[in-house]
């Protein structure tokens, strides 16, 4: 998992977080100071995460992948494991079943997912991950339509052919010439593949077994993928660079390892206190907030294909999402 998507942790187990609905009917919620401030902090949260895209791109000319999520995660396993224990203890010892969920969640998640999408971000820009990397619901209604069972509905398909639409215009860079040529950058297919390893973690953490709170999983998460990508970082790359030596990569492993996972604590603050619904609209504008700062943090030239294929995907997640954020 890139960390820059809406997480699903709280989502693994039979029990959930209690979340707090609007009220029925659709009536008027009104705006209390407990909302301004969760408003505040899903800005904050949509910040953090949208700056992964172009602050991960300056760290690539200094890190490689396996350094930059092998640190995070050897730095956050500890940091969200004792938080883990002083705000959620347990009432019984951690089971098979968690470790399983721990495993299964830090394999597809961190080792692959993440891994993954930083190597594709090396080679494309920050504008076209973000794009990309924002039709990754599609992938999971399309992953629960054909391991799940689920049914597409009309709507759904709308959404996916437009979210489609919004992925083929980046990777075409908005020319048909491109597709007819194969000349696609590589970076964008790779960022795509790294969905399949997504759609593995959104699912299994649907169905796992583990009853866990959410900083649990995320802290054994972490855990597994220092265990296993910081031996392999060593062994493939080599030993780390100093900080000294490269900066920006260590600026961006603290990056990841500390606001990064800190927006993750917020934004289950924020869904129990907005409902699902309100959350996720408003994380939908993350494309156009990468757009934003990989403008001006790398100076990446905006195309009008990155703005249409922003609005599509945007609209195409809409669709997808809305039956069950709605019903959520």
């Amino acid at each position: 998992m890139t960390l820059c998507r809406r997480p699903i942790y709280w989502a693994v187990g039979r029990r959930r977080p209690h979340i707090l609905l609007p009220p029925p009917g659709g009536g008027a919620y009104p705006l209390t100071v407990s909302d301004r401030r969760s408003y505040l902090l899903l800005v904050a949260v949509l910040v953090v995460w949208a700056g992964n895209f172009p602050l991960g791109k300056l760290a690539l000319t200094e890190v490689g992948p396996l350094f930059l999520v092998g640190g995070r995660t050897l730095m956050a396993a500890p940091l969200l494991l004792g938080l883990a224990r002083l705000s959620a203890p347990l009432e019984r010892p951690l089971l098979r079943r968690d470790y399983v969920a721990f495993a299964v969640l830090g394999l597809t998640g961190l080792v692959l997912n993440t891994t993954t999408w930083y190597w594709g971000l090396k080679w494309t820009t920050a504008l076209n991950a973000g794009i990309l990397g924002a039709a990754s619901p599609i992938f999971m209604a399309l992953g629960a339509a054909m391991l799940l069972g689920e049914r597409l509905r009309a709507r759904t398909w709308a959404g996916i052919a437009l979210t489609v639409a919004a992925v083929v215009l980046t990777v075409a860079k908005g020319s048909l010439s491109v597709l007819l040529d194969l000349a696609v950058n590589r970076g964008d297919l790779i960022i795509l593949l790294s969905q399949t390893a997504w759609v593995a973690y959104s699912l299994y953490s649907r169905v796992a077994a583990s009853t866990l709170p959410p900083v649990w999983v995320m802290g054994g998460a972490n855990a597994v993928g220092a265990i296993v990508l910081v031996p392999l970082s060593w062994l493939i790359d080599g030993p780390w660079p100093s900080p000294v030596a490269a900066p920006l990569g260590w600026g961006v492993m603290v990056y990841g390892a500390v606001p990064i996972t800190i927006a993750h604590l917020w934004y289950y603050q924020v869904i129990r206190r907005l409902g699902p619904g309100r959350t996720a609209a408003f994380l939908n504008l993350m494309p156009f907030v990468v757009i934003g700062m990989s403008w001006a943090l790398l100076g990446e030239a905006v195309h009008a294909y990155h703005l249409a294929g922003a609005v599509l995907v945007i609209a195409g997640v809409v669709l997808t999402t809305r039956r069950a954020t709605s019903s959520s």
